[in-house]
């Protein structure tokens, strides 16, 4: 178990600073020019969760992934820009993605390459549970894979970082089919560290210069959290990653799990702090949402008296007012339990799986959870 993590303060996305803070994090797992021998194709996999500005604090920042593109552009390598938005997976959307989030000009200015490679091809991991995934052609051909999430809350998962920015990897609507066949939280946070495992990223950073409190991982507030985290073990750079946001580890599924497998350790001070230690804030991250937290007592009761007990603690997604009937919800829904009637967005309850997939990808942040 590799227990080091980088962490350092960094309170903006001034451009020289966070080329100084992403050539130190390199080189303090040995160097760029090190992770080269692996291989030239590099793959850098941020969070383009959906076509928001960099301000909004949705996706990855730019910055961040422009440093990092340009530090192994010069040194020869193949670098390619590729993640898998929610939604249809298409070119149009990507090509939407790319500008909003500021990824084409990041592309642009450093000689890496966007994806438009739209194959996937699938992948057979044997853990606790034998699964096959849909994988990113792009990512399943890379040698070197730098992971570079965004720290925010989560609504299902309570935080999402390096571990869950592999969900990613799969293909888009392919991923709401997932959701479908595991409508459980803690089957569904089984299966994204299990994902992690397969895609095994080289290296996996977090932006939390400004992260996401609130309703994230897309509806919340942008909230500073003045950090860079980076480790060779995405289980530990979340758990670095929660300690300093002031949330609590046990009370994320995937980070329970990782711990029941023995890939980190139970809590912070078990890990390796190269860089400066980063205290955590004083004003702590505001959880997603009351009730949609893990429950720690029903854990690991069976899924037929876990359910029942879910869909009555956790909240049903709430059609607001401010809802202009565009669809994006039902086409993201993978119970089908949302239609367009009358130009607003309508949910059957009976189909809700409580994913909250509406939520997550909801253009005008149209639908809550109280």
């Amino acid at each position: 178990m590799d227990t080091r993590v980088y962490t350092a303060a960094c309170p903006d996305y001034n451009r020289e600073r966070i080329e100084r803070e992403v050539k130190k994090i390199f080189d303090s797992f040995g160097g760029a020019e090190a992770m080269l021998k692996l291989g030239r194709r590099v793959l850098i996999k941020p969070n383009l969760l959906m076509a928001r500005r960099p301000e909004g604090a949705t996706t990855t920042h730019p910055e961040l992934v422009r440093a990092v593109s340009e530090l192994f552009c010069s040194l020869g390598a193949e670098v390619v820009i590729a993640d898998s938005p929610g939604g249809p997976y298409n070119e149009p959307l990507l090509e939407t993605v790319y500008k909003s989030s500021g990824m084409s000009l990041a592309a642009k200015e450093t000689g890496a390459r966007l994806n438009r490679d739209l194959t996937h091809q699938k992948v057979v991991f044997s853990g606790e549970t034998r699964r096959e995934f849909p994988i990113l052609t792009p990512i399943v051909k890379s040698d070197i894979i730098i992971n570079i999430a965004k720290m925010k809350t989560h609504v299902v998962t309570y935080f999402t970082g390096a571990v869950k920015n592999n969900f990613g990897a799969i293909p888009g609507l392919s991923k709401a089919r997932t959701h479908s066949q595991l409508p459980g939280r803690q089957e569904f946070s089984r299966m994204l560290v299990d994902l992690c495992r397969c895609v095994s990223p080289t290296l996996s950073m977090i932006d939390g210069v400004v992260g996401m409190d609130g309703k994230g991982p897309s509806g919340g507030r942008a909230r500073k959290a003045g950090v860079l985290i980076a480790s060779r073990n995405p289980f530990a750079a979340d758990l670095a990653a929660m300690h300093i946001a002031g949330l609590k580890p046990e009370l994320c599924p995937t980070h329970e799990y990782a711990v029941h497998l023995g890939l980190v350790p139970d809590r912070y001070s078990l890990l390796e702090i190269m860089g400066e230690p980063v205290l955590p804030l004083e004003e702590p991250f505001i959880p997603a949402v009351r009730g949609t937290r893990s429950i720690p007592p029903i854990n690991w009761l069976p899924p037929k008296l876990r359910f029942p007990i879910q869909r009555v603690l956790l909240p049903f997604p709430r059609i607001t007012g401010r809802c202009v009937g565009c669809g994006a919800c039902a086409r993201a829904c993978p119970g089908h339990a949302l239609q367009v009637t009358d130009g607003k967005a309508v949910l059957e309850r009976s189909k809700c799986i409580q994913c909250y997939c509406c939520h997550e990808l909801c253009p005008i942040r149209a639908i809550d959870l109280k």
